[in-house]
């Protein structure tokens, strides 16, 4: 943890983390394959522009969810040709305007806003396999097809996506996409006069199916130090940690109820830290009441009470500390993964929970 702050809570974003993950599956890959690394949701809750920076130049391509993201990102001086997984039609013609921001055609109504605008595009088809999210089913690529044919449509890509492919429950599911996917892209790559890139995996079925990885593969969560497939946890790094400071520390007698609701209290004669962080910020409401610890000058110590909108408290009974004392939420001593199963979610929902409010600082 770092020392000087300008806000109540502040999120440290790790370069060398970063750069051992990206090594890290860079390692896992067939010679030629491809990397497009997944900046959606603000970086999955860090910051996409500090992350793109950060890994200038190391990627093919960037993903955003929309075209905001891919504007942001541009605007920001980001270069890389940035995939964007999920435009609207009226998106099509502004996206259209800037370099290498690519769009997503994910069903026949958007190649046929695409196929109107009569100007050049660079796009991508998504094929729906399975997942029954977004994508072009195989009895409408004939469709698809009259439509690109003779359009000004240029097709980068051909992929789809594995619905659960970090879990060997789903493997035989997980094989029939891929079967689904290829007849698709052969249908769809044989008719073009040029050919597109195929990609199918994302971080979970890298390692898992590495005869999928195809041309590129879609690195997201597992940039940012979890492995869905929990095969290669132990060659990724923790890139985040979260902190905040102590306000006051104040003496409670056994029994005292302490916060909103009347909800919590100590058995025994003992001391609270009030800290600066609450739901507005992130820390969730259901991490209150003892569900979850906290680190603070070497020692763990539990919530106490709910959790508030900017504030909350925990039992420092045996733990000396005083206001200004700075506090880790999560990071080397809490993982995400533990605050994910205090809160019966996943770390993505605990990364991208976390607040503008809280400051991103990138460090070594």
């Amino acid at each position: 943890m770092i020392s000087t702050y300008s806000s109540n809570a502040q999120l440290l974003i790790s370069k060398s983390g970063l750069q051992n993950n990206l090594a890290a599956y860079r390692s896992m890959l067939k010679p030629g394959t491809r990397l497009l690394l997944m900046v959606k949701a603000n970086g999955y809750g860090t910051d996409s522009i500090m992350i793109a920076n950060a890994v200038d130049h190391q990627v093919d391509y960037l993903g955003a969810a929309y075209s905001s993201n891919a504007y942001q990102l541009r605007e920001n001086g980001i270069k890389t040709p940035i995939m964007v997984m999920a435009p609207e039609s009226s998106d099509l013609k502004k996206l259209a305007a800037y370099d290498d921001l690519e769009p997503v055609l994910y069903s026949l109504e958007m190649i046929k806003a695409a196929t109107e605008l009569n100007q050049l595009i660079k796009a991508h088809i998504e094929i729906d396999s399975g997942m029954r999210r977004l994508g072009v089913r195989k009895e409408e690529l004939d469709k698809a097809l009259d439509l690109i044919s003779g359009s000004k449509i240029e097709v980068a890509s051909i992929f789809s996506h594995l619905a659960g492919s970090g879990d060997e429950e789903y493997d035989d599911f997980s094989k029939e996409q891929a079967a689904y996917f290829e007849e698709c892209f052969k249908t769809l790559s044989t008719k073009l006069p040029y050919h597109p890139l195929k990609h199918l995996t994302s971080s979970a079925g890298t390692r898992r199916f590495p005869e999928y990885q195809f041309d590129m593969i879609r690195l997201g969560i597992g940039f940012y130090g979890f492995d869905p497939s929990h095969l290669v946890q132990d060659k990724l790094n923790a890139m985040a940690t979260l902190q905040t400071k102590i306000l006051q520390v104040m003496e409670v007698e056994a029994g005292e109820t302490i916060g909103y609701d009347r909800k919590g209290s100590l058995p025994y004669k003992g001391k609270i830290a009030t800290l600066s962080i609450g739901y507005g910020d992130g820390y969730l409401r259901v991490f209150g009441n003892g569900s979850a610890e906290v680190f603070i000058n070497g020692k763990r110590a539990k919530t106490v009470g709910n959790v508030c909108m900017d504030l909350t408290m925990i039992d420092v009974t045996d733990i000396p500390c005083k206001p200004g004392d700075l506090v880790e939420l999560f990071g080397a001593h809490i993982t995400i993964e533990e605050m994910a199963n205090h809160a019966n979610t996943i770390p993505y929902e605990i990364l991208t929970n976390i607040s503008p409010r809280v400051e991103r600082i990138m460090v070594s």
